[in-house]
């Protein structure tokens, strides 16, 4: 047979088979990408994550930015935002309620319009505006409305990243002092109707910004920068304090900027509060502190009744006073004398056993009177400033706590626990871990029979309002405070002794009665007000304060003098460097002392 022609069916069979592969294909592979049209509204259910915006025509943009803030801009300039900076992850979210809402990475709502009308969208309209319109297309809100005002919590800072408008402030803990850009263009510090503080003049239209690396900034319509503070301290936040004082803090906690003091001394805000409610016991807490069976308040008592401070025969001040008094300057030698005679805390560090613990308490014992000792080892200790060290893991300091405990067996001493470890427990360190060796060293402190005070910093160290003192109280708690006697006030400061009282029953009123000391060493004149704030390092003018002792007056049951008086601050106003003695540091203190 002759061979049948196949060309043309071959044909016909690759160009089907062909067809089918190309409608396969069309059916399994994607389609080519295609540029999104620009959304301008979210519906219910919808929202809008880090980066995302929408768009109007024109140059409207409602974004949310990465920093957690969602920023309407038109015409080249910020018009109107959430405030929700500092909480990156954040995203927009249009319920079906109606509600517009921004909500953190955990989903705590950071900011809500509180629109009650199901079936609403949100649209960002060609003028610049953002709405919320119900289903009959009638407006429900609007961000005319002043966004940061919509936040789930009042603010007292902004965070890096965050911006002030026109018309936006922050306020402090107090809610008395304010810093924002006023209407008139003006970013201002005021408390009440007081001006404060006041950044030079700029242009109208202006909105201030704390940039992420760390400056704070006046920012024109057109983007010049009108004034900044000229500072580089990346993720810095801009804090207002109810001390009158607006701070720019970096992440290590220390400030790289501030406003000026207010002029003169001024009494911090807990001098003025009213006496709190206690703050609820924790269930694993010991029980009530004991009651007076005459007053039914709590029985507050203090071995340093029974014996005073053990004074250290042997400190800088009583050899130098010696020297003075061999050298025929008898003058110097009484003022001298007359520190000395006080001079009774003896600090331990992380090279002392407990055989110095041992030695110091069987001198106290042999002189009739009490041991005062304080603790001062802890790692990561000042943050590594001025008085770093401490020792080098929690592991260690755990043992070394108990080498002390075991010096302090059977002796009836004071101890005042870590001076400045619950003030700066937020900024350096692991907090928890820091927590865990301070109850166990009170426990240990304890058990070995000592009286034991943990220490609560003083009454300016952050211009304590109400929330701040319950927050140090809650930090006392949970450091152990229920199970020691209290807590000492004041450790190597100035602050006059009528504003540490308050500080201290304040606390005691919120730990239910827990007693304190006061360190009186340096504080006869009160701090120095200067143009930064109070001076800490060798001011100038100062006195020693009240004598060491118990006083029978409520929960303040002693003063101390912790401060070893003599020694320098560190090197400036030509001091030596931090811890030697300096003899015409210490003349001055004794020859202001009102004693």
């Amino acid at each position: 047979m002759p061979p049948t022609p196949r060309g043309p069916r071959v044909r016909l069979l690759a160009l089907a088979v062909a067809a089918v592969v190309v409608a396969v294909l069309a059916l399994t592979l994607p389609s080519p990408a295609r540029a999104p049209a620009p959304a301008d509204a979210l519906d219910g259910g919808q929202e809008l994550g880090p980066g995302d915006a929408l768009h109007a025509a024109g140059d409207a943009e409602l974004a949310v930015q990465p920093d957690g803030d969602v920023v309407l801009r038109s015409g080249g300039r910020v018009r109107w935002h959430t405030g929700t900076a500092g909480h990156p992850g954040a995203r927009l979210v249009q319920r079906e309620s109606g509600a517009l809402q921004v909500l953190a990475a955990d989903d705590d709502v950071l900011w809500d319009t509180g629109v009650d009308a199901p079936g609403a969208r949100t649209v960002l309209t060609a003028d610049g505006t953002v709405r919320t319109v119900d289903e009959a297309g009638a407006d429900v809100w609007a961000s005319t409305t002043d966004g940061p005002a919509l936040r789930a919590q009042p603010a007292d800072r902004v965070p890096s990243g965050g911006l002030l408008l026109p018309g936006e402030h922050v306020v402090s803990g107090d809610g008395r002092v304010r810093l924002g850009v006023g209407e008139d263009d003006t970013f201002t510090l005021r408390q009440g109707d007081d001006l404060l503080w006041a950044a030079p003049a700029a242009p109208p239209g202006v909105h201030a910004t704390v940039t992420a690396d760390g400056d704070v900034r006046l920012v024109g319509p057109d983007g010049t920068v009108a004034w900044s503070t000229g500072t580089a301290a990346p993720g810095a936040r801009l804090v207002v304090k109810d001390h009158g004082r607006a701070y720019l803090v970096g992440p290590d906690g220390r400030a790289v900027w501030s406003t000026p003091a207010p002029p003169g001394e001024r009494a911090p805000t807990v001098v003025g509060l009213p006496m709190p409610d206690p703050l609820p016991r924790p269930d694993d807490a010991d029980a009530a502190r004991p009651q007076d069976a005459g007053t039914g308040e709590p029985a507050w008592t203090t071995v340093l009744a029974d014996a005073p401070p053990y004074v250290d025969p042997s400190s800088a001040a009583a050899r130098a006073a010696r020297t003075a008094r061999a050298e025929g300057r008898d003058e110097d030698a009484d003022l001298l004398d007359k520190a000395a005679a006080h001079v009774s805390a003896r600090w331990l560090g992380p090279t002392d056993t407990a055989a110095d613990v041992r030695a110091w308490v069987d001198a106290a014992r042999g002189a009739g009177r009490t041991p005062v000792l304080v603790t001062y080892a802890i790692p990561d200790r000042d943050c590594g400033s001025h008085s770093a060290g401490g020792l080098a893991t929690h592991e260690e300091y755990a043992a070394w706590a108990g080498d002390v405990a075991a010096g302090l067996a059977g002796a009836r001493a004071v101890v005042v626990v870590e001076p400045d470890a619950l003030l700066h427990l937020e900024r350096c360190g692991d907090r928890d871990a820091r927590l865990d060796v301070l109850r166990h060293s009170v426990d240990a402190y304890v058990a070995a029979g000592a009286e034991v005070y943990l220490d609560a910093a003083s009454s300016n160290s952050f211009g304590w309002s109400a929330d701040a003192l319950r927050d140090m109280a809650l930090r006392l708690r949970a450091a152990g405070v229920d199970r020691a006697a209290g807590f000492a006030v004041n450790t190597a400061n100035f602050q006059r002794s009528e504003h540490e009282v308050a500080y201290g029953r304040y606390l005691s009123a919120l730990l239910g009665g827990a007693a304190f000391v006061v360190d009186t060493s340096r504080n006869g004149n009160g701090p120095l007000a200067g143009e930064e704030g109070t001076e800490w390092c060798n001011p100038p003018g100062r006195a020693l304060g009240a004598r060491p002792g118990a006083t029978g007056t409520g929960p303040h049951v002693a003063d101390l003098w912790v401060k070893t008086v003599g020694l320098s601050d560190g090197t400036c106003r030509g001091g030596p460097p931090a811890g030697r003695f300096w003899e015409d540091y210490t003349l001055g203190l004794a020859a202001r002392a009102d004693w």
